[in-house]
């Protein structure tokens, strides 16, 4: 019992100080943007291309900044996971390309999917992490693209991908 209480009231205070690191400033999104995708599907050579500045004072002096990549889907989406190729591109032109399996639910004893993410009256929304720790080469505008990866020619069920981007700034530095 004692124990339960402990992990309780370290949960509590983990989300007080979350909280409160939020309210001051010291973690920052820095950027956020959905697209929406057509009514009638994700088509496979469709790439989502999403533009941002990151926060240099983040980059010079933080812990790094990080990527997450956010989806919102139908409830009788067919598939647990959503594999994506993201390919992003620095002012410099440097470039780079990872191909992530997006795990969207996990299969319970019954075969029923488990929809990670929050629910809605009509669909889930999910965001997870993509990258953390960045330390961005430069100033200027990047780019990022996201494509689905399932073999689909036109995949349905997945409404919006997004983009979240941002930063923690150390103390003293805002």
């Amino acid at each position: 019992m004692a124990a339960g209480r402990h992990s309780s009231v370290r949960a509590a205070a983990c989300g007080l100080l979350l909280a409160a690191l939020t309210a001051t400033g010291c973690m920052s999104r820095n950027y956020m943007e959905m697209y929406d995708l057509p009514e009638v599907g994700w088509a496979q050579d469709q790439s989502v291309v999403f533009t941002f500045r990151p926060d240099s004072v983040a980059t010079a002096g933080g812990e790094g900044q990080w990527i997450d990549i956010t989806v919102r889907h139908r409830a009788d989406f067919p598939y647990a996971d959503l594999p994506l190729e993201i390919k992003g591109v620095a002012p410099d032109k440097r470039f780079w390309t990872d191909t992530v399996d997006f795990p969207l639910a996990t299969l319970s004893e019954n075969g029923a999917y488990r929809w990670a993410g929050r629910s809605y009256s009509n669909h889930y929304d999910i965001t997870r992490r993509y990258r953390s720790g960045i330390r961005y080469s430069g100033n200027g505008e990047y780019a990022l693209s996201v494509r689905q990866l399932t073999g689909e020619d036109t995949l349905r069920g997945i409404l919006s991908v997004g983009v979240v981007a941002g930063g923690t700034h150390p103390a003293g530095m805002r």
